[in-house]
């Protein structure tokens, strides 16, 4: 047992003595106070729900402590989570942000949130399908844009809040250019959902075939 505490015995001694000076560095280290702006992360949202797209997605925090464990305190490692477990139909509930629900290191305090409150709206996640909007290139004559074209799949599903989804009433290609006319053969293209809001539920990807070659 005497051989465990004095084998390696200056090691060990340096070890501690480095420990020791660490401990008294952030001991001695004065309190400062810091702003820092941090995510906002929702836990335990109900599957047929949805959060409205104001939804605040950051924070500013307030913090007080040593310098070193402030330095540990950023986007990357600091956010603040709401449990929504407790909203089980389309409502409004106000948060007020406290210390319990941020992850900040030993030693460090909140002073602070600003906002101190945050009002959360929660929607009905909806689907629809919307129909496929051709789009060409506006270089192209008119002629070619008003030829009957025969779009599959000719409606796509999407899928988003409610606000947002009772506002899309089609959903545009890719603008189709004089080169995929050329081919003269079904052209596959994507269809562009702008609204970060939404999602499309299964391929983006659709097929437009005209009945005859459309170039002379």
């Amino acid at each position: 047992m005497m051989r465990l505490f004095t084998e390696n015995i200056t090691a060990k001694l340096f070890s501690i003595l480095i420990a020791f000076l660490l401990w008294a560095a952030l001991v001695d280290e004065p309190e400062l106070i810091e702003t820092v702006t941090v995510p906002v992360e929702y836990r335990n949202l109900a599957n047929h729900l949805d959060l409205s797209p104001d939804a605040p997605n950051r924070i500013q925090l307030q913090v007080r402590g040593p310098r070193g464990r402030l330095n540990e305190v950023s986007p990357d490692r600091t956010n603040i989570v709401l449990d929504l477990s407790g909203m089980s139909d389309a409502s409004s509930r106000t948060f007020t942000i406290q210390a319990e629900s941020i992850n900040l290191p030993p030693t460090v305090s909140l002073v602070r949130a600003m906002p101190s409150q945050l009002r959360v709206k929660l929607e009905r996640r909806l689907s629809k399908d919307v129909p496929v909007a051709p789009v060409f290139e506006d270089s192209l004559p008119a002629s070619l844009k008003s030829l009957p074209l025969t779009i599959s799949p000719a409606n796509i599903r999407i899928v988003g809040p409610e606000s947002r989804i009772l506002l899309i009433e089609s959903i545009p290609t890719e603008p189709i250019s004089r080169a995929d006319l050329d081919a003269a053969k079904p052209i596959r293209l994507n269809v562009l959902l702008a609204d970060p809001e939404l999602s499309i539920v299964g391929s983006p990807a659709v097929t437009l075939t005209f009945p005859t070659n459309p170039l002379p």
